[in-house]
């Protein structure tokens, strides 16, 4: 999944590219609404991207939006390194893919049909969402 491009836009942020210890416990990270809702609005941004040929992401809002977050995360406790790990992990990655697509299927999204997947990012873009904010037409 895409979600490397948010840990990407994340890594840029830090100085250091590695993964911080597997003995962090992101419990606060997991539980915090800013955090989970922005983070699911990305993942359902990737998915959308991933799907429909005819929307793209705005890569600058999200490494914008990258900043912003981690610089949240860092007042819950979080290192740098941390929020880099958190956000790279395959199962926190899996985790938001599990939530996110259940709810583009709900939208009208179906698999393999890439006009599902368009009429819902133009519907996000439409409403203002968070994942609508990082996605243009083009």
């Amino acid at each position: 999944m895409k979600l490397r491009m948010f840990a990407f836009a994340t890594a840029l942020m830090t100085t250091a590219a590695t993964g911080a210890a597997s003995s962090v416990d992101y419990t606060a990270l997991r539980d915090d609404s800013r955090m989970h809702n922005e983070l699911l609005g990305a993942s359902i941004a990737y998915l959308i991207d991933e799907n429909c040929p005819t929307l793209g992401l705005r890569k600058f809002r999200l490494l914008n939006k990258a900043f912003s977050l981690r610089k949240h995360a860092m007042t819950l406790g979080f290192t740098s390194k941390e929020v880099m790990a958190y956000v790279e992990s395959k199962t926190e990655q899996d985790r938001f893919r599990a939530i996110a697509e259940p709810i583009l299927a709900k939208r009208g999204a179906k698999p393999g049909d890439e006009d599902s997947y368009c009429a819902v990012g133009r519907a996000e873009i439409k409403q203002g969402s968070f994942a609508g904010s990082l996605l243009y037409e083009g």
